[in-house]
């Protein structure tokens, strides 16, 4: 295996252990990360899918937009400022970006203007939109990787827009040759 170079997780997806944060919205999760510096880092959840909730509950009535009949999945993007909305989109759309991570395949908005070109068929080939972020303080994730909290793999735009939900954990281990069943439950004490 090549020599991989993850100092940089911008534009990363962190997997979760197996065993790792169990009862909480990280047990699981898939988070693509946005932003890694040495400052901190935001990622947001792909694989936390808030079940039966209708676009119009969550955005309510905006004037210029009719969402009466738009079906968008919206995800738990994270604990953090949960009253706020993201789009992880593909960058083929590039208007008003909160942030496009490496100049890459994918990019985030969180404005009304890409809501308005997704109902009007104008926005990106693909995107997931979430609620809240995840965030780290300076040093907090390196210190989870050091715990083996997380696996580190590249970005799949396949995986990341699979609407199979349920099974994006697993799969994301499948594509590294990983079975969760090969892990058993560790205090990391030796």
């Amino acid at each position: 295996m090549k020599d991989q170079n993850f100092s940089n997780l911008t534009g990363k997806i962190l997997i979760a252990s197996p065993f790792a944060m169990a009862g909480n919205v990280f047990h699981k999760s898939l988070i693509y990360v946005i932003k890694h510096t040495e400052e901190g880092s935001i990622g947001l959840i792909i694989n936390r899918l808030i079940n039966n909730t209708p676009a119009k509950n969550v955005f309510g009535k905006i004037k210029g937009i009719d969402i009466q009949n738009l079906n968008l999945d919206i995800y738990i993007g994270g604990p953090v400022e949960v009253e706020r909305g993201f789009f992880l989109h593909t960058s083929d759309y590039n208007k008003n970006l909160l942030f496009h991570p490496d100049e890459g395949e994918l990019a985030v908005s969180s404005n009304v203007e890409i809501l308005k070109d997704i109902v009007n068929e104008k926005g990106p080939k693909n995107s997931i939109f979430t609620i809240g972020y995840t965030g780290w303080s300076k040093g907090e994730l390196e210190l989870e990787l050091e715990n083996n909290l997380w696996i580190i793999t590249y970005s799949n735009l396949d995986l990341i827009f699979s609407k199979d939900n349920a099974n994006k954990w697993s799969n994301s281990l499948s594509l590294l040759g990983i079975s969760s069943n090969y892990f058993v439950p560790s205090n990391a004490i030796c």
